[in-house]
């Protein structure tokens, strides 16, 4: 381990400070994680742990215990990543006391590193710099941003939070959203698939307007959650001219979507003279669609939200503190509970959020993405009256016109199951599955599809299984298999053990983490992989697929 060690924090590279590093597997071998195979004379000291002791150790010997299965299900996301990821955890010392530390964690993707393999580094929380908060009292709304009608909600302060924007885009944050995109779109799966079963039927017209409506809900959540997902590895993506109008008209359609919640929407000027901005149509929705989905949850018992966009060309001592030039602002307003002083000024940290068991991912994310089109977020609310974010984007010269593509999925009706293809050699599926609706879902369709199945719900007993049919006259044709499962064997575990039981094993490896055209581990020698949330049609390819190779 020379070569990582060589590459350890020096006293120089943390203002002046010692750090305590560490190296461990890059794959979770134990329960408490995967083992360390270097540690420091530093960390010997933090941790009061002998080096030549804490080599061989799992993890979760010094790390955070509660935080400890989030973490190893986060690895392989952190092993994706170029750059490091940051968590404040206590460490777990010699004798059971506990030392609140801040954590870094990367894979050894450096010059001279070995590869497969997570360094980390540990120093006491105290010697950290909290990063500082700046308020700006601002006037309440411009008149030019007022919608005809109603009257205005009288807001009496707006503020912008100076957060800078490496700490907008913090590892943290990604972390965060990852595990959260990750967690969506196995929500998403178990819809989609329910949903693909239940139009199968014949229903009254309304039965199925209600399931296609579901169905365009699940559309724009799948096409969030794989922007999410793209934005958290720091993914540019898809920058043109946009015209707002479709946007601001889908958002609208989310405002009511499902609720007793009413929308209205204001295109101050005529929609052909609504300016235009550079970037990507779907970070822009996202935004939107963040901000609108605050609005609805701060109104419990329904009521109305407002939608406004209008041109606004500021001077350089404006009342929203933004620099002088063209802009699009787009105003979301409700009349909900509205927001304390006390927490206006920390709603884009990603560690805080109003609700509770809120992630405060959402805002955050939003902030990050204006900011990243040069633009900003500022918010006005006073509790008891309603609350008021204001998107400023900067405006293009360029003209395009409204993009039709963005007005939403159209409402077709699904098309029915396609059955087991003629001549398939797919007899029996194994579905390895930690997540019961998703796993419930897949047997389902399977079963229509005219697949055979078996469910194992984590490596372990999957591995079991395999073998217990392995050489039967059943044998198990097709693993559809989870990368990411509970426990200590990850994905790519139980796809190696299960290659060593039966070389010419047939792998589909699935995951939310995934997106289309992936690329795995070629040692691993999957036959397929099929990112979720999919459809029938989608799983029936990846498994013939997989018997084709």
């Amino acid at each position: 381990m020379s070569t990582v060690a060589q590459h350890e924090p020096t006293r120089a590279a943390v203002r002046g400070e010692s750090v305590g590093f560490l190296v461990v597997e890059q794959r979770s071998t134990t329960p408490l994680g995967p083992k360390i195979v270097y540690a420091n004379e530093e960390l010997s000291k933090l941790s009061g742990y002998d080096p030549a002791s804490l080599v061989g150790s799992p993890l979760g010997l010094l790390y955070d215990r509660s935080d400890l299965p989030s973490l190893i299900e986060k690895l392989p996301v952190i092993a994706s990543r170029p750059n490091h990821c940051f968590m404040d955890r206590a460490l777990l010392r010699n004798g059971g006391t506990r030392l609140a530390c801040r954590w870094t964690i990367r894979a050894t993707n450096r010059e001279g590193e070995p590869r497969g393999h997570f360094a980390l580094t540990v120093r006491p929380a105290s010697r950290i710099e909290s990063p500082v908060e700046r308020v700006v009292t601002l006037p309440e709304r411009a008149p030019a941003l007022a919608p005809p009608a109603p009257a205005p909600v009288p807001l009496k302060a707006m503020a912008t939070v100076g957060l800078d924007y490496e700490t907008a885009r913090s590892e943290s944050i990604f972390l965060a959203a990852a595990g959260v995109a990750h967690d969506f779109k196995n929500a998403l799966q178990t819809i989609k698939m329910n949903l693909e079963l239940a139009s199968e039927n014949p229903r009254e017209g309304r039965v199925n307007s209600n399931i296609a409506e579901a169905q365009l809900a699940l559309d724009d959540a799948e096409m969030l959650a794989r922007q999410m997902l793209a934005f958290t590895r720091g993914e540019a993506g898809h920058r043109r001219t946009i015209h707002p109008a479709p946007l601001l008209e889908r958002a609208s359609r989310l405002c009511s979507a499902g609720s007793s919640i009413r929308c209205r929407l204001f295109q101050i000027p005529p929609t052909e003279q609504l300016r235009c901005v550079e970037g990507d149509p779907m970070q822009i929705y996202q935004v939107l669609h963040n901000l609108v989905i605050n609005a609805r949850q701060a109104m419990p018992n329904g009521g109305t939200i407002d939608i406004v966009a209008d041109n606004a060309d500021l001077g350089g001592d404006n009342a929203y503190a933004m620099p002088p030039g063209r802009y699009l602002v787009i105003s979301v307003r409700d009349k909900g509970c509205g927001i304390p002083p006390a927490s206006l000024a920390r709603i884009f940290d990603s560690s805080y959020s109003t609700k509770a068991g809120g992630s405060g991912i959402g805002l955050a994310s939003c902030f990050a993405i204006v900011r990243a089109h040069r633009g900003a977020l500022r918010v006005a609310s006073e509790v008891g009256v309603g609350t008021e974010f204001l998107v400023f984007l900067p405006a293009t010269e360029d003209v395009v016109e409204p993009d039709a593509a963005w007005a939403g999925p159209s409402l077709a009706p699904t098309p029915p199951v396609r059955l087991r293809r003629p001549g398939s050699s797919i007899g029996r599926v194994l579905v390895v599955e930690d997540q019961p609706g998703v796993a419930r879902a897949t047997l389902g369709i399977l079963k229509r599809l005219g697949y055979e199945s078996l469910h194992a719900r984590d490596g372990q007993e999957a591995i079991s299984l395999y073998r217990e049919h392995l050489d039967s006259s059943e044998p198990v044709d097709v693993v559809l298999l989870d990368m990411t499962l509970p426990g200590g064997l990850s994905g790519y575990d139980v796809a190696a053990e299960l290659l060593r039981l039966d070389r010419d094993a047939r792998i589909v490896a699935t995951s939310g983490y995934f997106e289309e055209g992936v690329d795995l581990p070629a040692q691993h020698r999957f036959a397929a992989t099929l990112p979720k949330p999919y459809g029938k049609d989608k799983l029936s390819d990846a498994l013939e697929q997989a018997v084709a190779v």
